[in-house]
């Protein structure tokens, strides 16, 4: 009986140990698949994106500077955005702000719209944004809605849709020094006419 006992302890041992060092290979496999996922998501969350320097454009100074003096009241301005300068602006505007998950922004305005979109960041991985958006002046403000939302390349789910939804309540929400008075629409770039107005 006692040769039984010492038999069933030594096969618990056994067992026990056999788990531990199914629990740590468990892990390991784990570890290494979530590592391979984050290589794949950094090289595949790339490809395809043109990378922009940051760049403040010196039109789009200009018309910074004028609304965060307040001087310029009543003036009116106009500018031309390219592809490229709105690229590299918002790329200016994301660089100091490490708190946004954004970056490398894509930009590409058609008469139709615009198609834009990003890298993500969530929990560690990077996905691909993009959307296409139909845009209008409302109220002295361009504002648009959203026709398609895509993240990997597949239909974003509803949980990206909300966020975009709530996003842009937020920017509706938000009151500019300045007046949207004329919006023109071409490939690869939109032209702006504007009036600076009281904060």
């Amino acid at each position: 009986m006692i040769a039984t006992q010492k038999q069933n302890n030594e096969t618990k041992t056994k067992i026990r140990w056999w788990k531990q060092k199914n629990l740590w290979i468990i892990l390991a496999l784990l570890v290494l698949n979530g590592f391979a996922w984050y290589q794949i998501s950094e090289r595949k969350s790339r490809e395809g994106f043109v990378v922009v320097e940051p760049i403040l454009h010196p039109e789009i100074a200009e018309i910074r500077a004028n609304w965060q003096s307040g001087e310029a009241v009543g003036e009116s301005f106009s500018v031309t955005v390219t592809d490229q300068m709105a690229m590299e602006t918002l790329t200016w505007f994301l660089q100091p702000r490490s708190d946004i998950p954004f970056t490398t922004p894509q930009i590409r305005i058609t008469e139709d719209g615009i198609v834009g979109g990003g890298i993500v960041e969530l929990l560690g991985l990077k996905t691909p944004v993009l959307g296409d958006a139909e845009v209008w002046l409302e109220n002295g403000k361009v504002t648009g809605e959203v026709r398609s939302l895509q993240v990997s390349g597949t239909t974003a789910p509803q949980f990206i849709v909300d966020a975009t939804d709530q996003a842009k309540a937020v920017y509706d929400s938000l009151s500019f020094p300045i007046e949207i008075t004329h919006m023109e629409l071409r490939d690869g770039e939109v032209y702006l006419e504007g009036v600076y107005r009281q904060r």
